[in-house]
C-alpha cells in the first residue's frame, strides 16, 4: 500500500501543494495527493493543477482570510517553480 510521503515523492509534490488542492476540493490528502499525481501525468494536468490552486488563492482573497492566501500563495509559488506550467 502506498503511503501519502510514496505518492507526493512519486509526483514531486509537496504537502502544502496536495493540502491547499485537499482543502479546496474537500479530499482526503490521499485522494487529492492520488488526483493531482495523476493529472501532473496527462496533458494540460499541470495547467489544471495551477489554476486550482489559483482559484483556492483567489477564494482566500475573497474571504480576507490572509492566512489562507498566503498558505495557497506559498502552493502556487512553489508549483510553478518546481513543475513549470505552460499557464501564466
Amino acid at each position: 500500500m502506498l503511503s501519502l510521503r510514496d505518492c507526493l515523492d512519486h509526483s514531486n509534490l509537496s504537502e502544502l501543494e496536495v493540502g491547499v488542492l485537499a482543502d479546496y476540493t474537500g479530499l482526503s490528502p490521499m485522494l487529492a495527493a492520488t488526483l493531482a499525481g495523476a493529472m501532473l501525468q496527462s496533458e494540460g494536468g499541470a495547467d489544471l493543477m495551477l489554476r486550482l490552486l489559483q482559484d483556492a488563492e483567489k477564494q482566500a482573497a475573497q474571504r480576507l482570510n490572509m492566512d489562507e492566501r498566503a498558505r495557497t500563495r506559498a502552493a502556487v509559488e512553489r508549483f510553478r517553480a518546481v513543475h513549470k506550467p505552460d499557464l501564466h
